[in-house]
């Protein structure tokens, strides 16, 4: 691990040339979403990327797995809601302090989690969902109890000089993938810096890491609340997009849509939480119209995915353009 910190300066420049096509990619995949789904569907697949980024900055670098990614979620969610219904914000100050207080929900738990390790730490977070869910069903005159936070209308989008509308999906799917690709921009830095070789390390052998003088718990700390940051921005936007927030965003569903999205498309590449959110959103989506029980199709799908495809779909991308790309070096030693 100490020769890869030293060799951390050469490993940086490549790093980032990967992170050039990664960026292109998810560009074309915003400019495409609105023109293959439905606008709607377009809008909370860009929402629910956010989150499964945020998920996977823990889980695939750090190997913090958190079941309580939906308490930060319907904290950015209850907390942007309740001040556009209040004060009548504009988008851009309810979704920092949307971010704020998830951020400020993840801190607490870190504090509390960061020394923790494997089943104590999942536990932790699970409860520490559940106690955000069961505020949010029983704290009415805030969170609207089990209708839901409802009575606010989406807000503007406010600049010095004026302000603009996001009423049409259009306009609210572009602003919406400006954040997400502000988000995705924030975990390539995480990526390609020091930090992000630390954090790798702590997944490796956290043990190791303290041996020689590195403060785990502090990148622990940093990573986790960062991550609740991001999960707070989603939240806010999903009350945008819906101008509801129900209780059921706090639910344990939620983080298990979450972490599932980020498995799904593979936790170790910067696309594949995005791609994994795309693919679960666009099938729950038809699945569900045909078939109640959908989800028992999921759970069989990442049962295979953990057995024979550790790195998710984009592993499989990878395989298969690896086996492209021989076949096409065979072709040409041929000639």
């Amino acid at each position: 691990m100490l020769n890869a910190l030293q060799r951390h300066g050469s490993g940086q420049a490549e790093t980032l040339v990967r992170a050039v096509p990664s960026t292109l990619a998810l560009c074309l995949i915003l400019a495409a979403l609105p023109i293959l789904l439905p606008m709607a569907l377009a809008v909370d697949i860009v929402i629910l990327a956010i989150a499964a980024v945020a998920f996977s900055l823990m889980l695939g670098q750090a190997g913090m797995l958190s079941f309580g990614q939906a308490a930060f979620f319907a904290l950015g969610a209850y907390t942007a809601g309740f001040l556009v219904k209040s004060f009548g914000l504009s988008i851009i100050p309810a979704l920092l302090a949307g971010a704020a207080m998830g951020g400020a929900g993840a801190a607490v738990v870190a504090f509390l989690t960061t020394r923790l390790r494997g089943v104590y730490f999942i536990l932790m977070t699970l409860a520490f969902a559940q106690l955000v869910y069961f505020v949010a069903l029983t704290w009415r005159d805030v969170t609207g109890g089990p209708s839901g936070l409802s009575g606010f209308s989406r807000p503007l989008l406010g600049f010095g000089v004026g302000t603009v509308s996001l009423d049409t999906s259009l306009s609210f799917y572009l602003f919406a993938s400006a954040v997400l690709l502000v988000v995705f921009g924030l975990l390539l830095v995480i990526l390609n810096s020091p930090v992000g070789l630390i954090l790798r390390g702590i997944k490796e052998n956290a043990d190791r890491l303290e041996a020689v003088g590195y403060p785990v718990w502090r990148y622990r700390f940093f990573v986790f609340t960062v991550s609740g940051i991001m999960t707070g921005i989603a939240g806010a936007l999903y009350a945008f997009q819906w101008l509801i927030v129900p209780v059921s965003t706090a639910a344990m569903n939620q983080s298990a849509a979450i972490a599932f999205m980020s498995i799904l498309g593979g936790v170790g590449h910067p696309l594949g939480p995005i791609v994994g959110a795309a693919i679960y959103t666009w099938l729950s989506d038809i699945a569900s119209s045909y078939w109640a029980r959908w989800p028992i199709l999921f759970g069989a799908f990442i049962i295979l995915i953990v057995f024979f495809m550790r790195g998710g779909i984009m592993q499989g991308v990878g395989m298969i353009g690896g086996l492209f790309r021989r076949r096409w070096r065979a072709g040409r030693a041929e000639v």
